[in-house]
């Protein structure tokens, strides 16, 4: 899928009338299989711009085309099919607590089952097999038919993307894929997500706060600031007083410091703790 957003603006919609909006005026376009990882300091816009792409979040102003299409005039069932082909992956993975692994992981493949057919899913897993290569591609085959409450927080972020890889979604949507990632881990990851997504020329946007795998693992590197497009280069331009300019007044977030991520496992929840869905 090609990507293509013309002077737009996005505001959430629960923000306050007086707040500048999260994204302003901005206007790039994105072709088919390209791979684009945004980076900026907190508060840029980065998670704004997915929604928009991802037709979560209806823009306040301009205009968002997804392969040639305004999402937003659309009818109820195109708009549905579209969506069938976009993959958003937030930060934290909607992954409920305890479901096993195959049933979430199979969860990826929901667009193109029928209502019948998810429903058996749920009680009978399908598509096993795939399920195992989806994880054994981030090291975690063994996960396999593990409840998703018995993971450690990295263990479920990297759940969270082998879904994409059961996706049959041709536009990839990643937002922070690597805040409970160790370096090792972190690298390993998004080699995964690059290799896999130009083997079926997907579209790949990912946000990162990690500036070092941004412009060493993605050919272009799109900067935001207080919701404006700073630059739009290839890496191989985004210099150090490039990225200075890009978080002056953040330099703690461009030198890596950060409260530590501790990947332990996480402890079952409570038997009296209803958790919704």
């Amino acid at each position: 899928m090609n990507v293509t957003l013309d002077h737009v603006e996005g505001r959430h919609p629960a923000a306050a009338r007086a707040a500048p909006s999260a994204i302003t005026d901005l206007s790039l376009s994105i072709q088919r299989g390209e791979q684009v990882a945004v980076i900026g300091p907190s508060g840029a816009g980065k998670t704004t711009l997915l929604q928009l792409i991802a037709a979560a979040l209806k823009p306040s102003f301009g205009h968002v085309m997804v392969d040639g299409q305004d999402p937003w005039v659309l009818s109820t069932s195109a708009l549905q099919s579209l969506r069938g082909h976009l993959f958003y992956a937030p930060q934290t993975p909607p992954l409920p607590p305890r479901q096993r692994v195959v049933t979430a992981l199979a969860a990826g493949r929901l667009p193109g089952m029928s209502l019948w057919q998810s429903v058996v899913q749920l009680v009978y897993p399908r598509h096993v097999a795939p399920a195992v290569e989806a994880l054994g591609a981030f090291d975690l085959s063994e996960k396999i038919w593990d409840r998703v409450d018995r993971l450690s927080g990295g263990e479920r972020q990297r759940v969270g993307l082998a879904r994409a890889l059961m996706s049959p979604a041709t536009l990839w949507l990643v937002d922070e894929p690597l805040s409970a990632l160790d370096p090792k881990r972190a690298r390993q990851a998004i080699a995964t997500l690059t290799q896999r997504a130009q083997a079926r020329n997907i579209t790949l946007i990912t946000t990162l706060h990690q500036v070092d795998v941004a412009t060493t693992m993605f050919p272009r590197v799109i900067g935001l600031r207080d919701g404006r497009l700073a630059f739009d280069l290839p890496s191989g331009q985004v210099t150090q007083s490039v990225l200075a300019a890009l978080y002056a007044q953040h330099e703690h977030e461009l030198a890596g410091i950060a409260a530590p991520v501790f990947d332990i496992p996480a402890e079952p929840a409570p038997a009296n703790i209803v958790h919704c869905r």
